[in-house]
C-alpha cells in the first residue's frame, strides 16, 4: 500500500528517522497505526465500562481504594 502523508506530517516522520528514534519513515507510521488501534480499544473498552455502569455492574470505589490500599502495604511489609 502506497500512502501519501500532508508535508507537514511527512517533515514530523522524517524528524523522527533524522533524529534515530525510528529507523525508517515505514516504521514511524506502522507505530503511529499501532498508537491508533490502541486508541480505539480504549475507546471501546470505555464505552464497555460506561455500559457496565449504566447496567448497575459497577464497584464501589471506596471498596476499590481501601483494597488497593491494603494490597500496597502489604507489598510494602514484604519489602522490608
Amino acid at each position: 500500500m502506497n500512502i501519501e502523508l500532508p508535508r507537514e506530517a511527512m517533515q514530523f516522520v522524517e524528524g523522527l528517522v533524522a533524529s534515530g528514534e525510528y529507523d525508517s519513515a515505514n516504521e514511524a507510521v506502522v507505530d503511529g497505526v499501532r498508537l491508533l488501534m490502541g486508541r480505539q480499544q480504549l475507546r471501546s473498552d470505555i464505552q464497555k465500562g460506561i455500559a457496565e455502569l449504566d447496567a448497575g455492574l459497577g464497584i464501589n470505589g471506596d471498596e476499590v481504594f481501601a483494597s488497593l490500599k491494603e494490597r500496597a502495604r502489604a507489598a510494602i511489609e514484604k519489602a522490608t
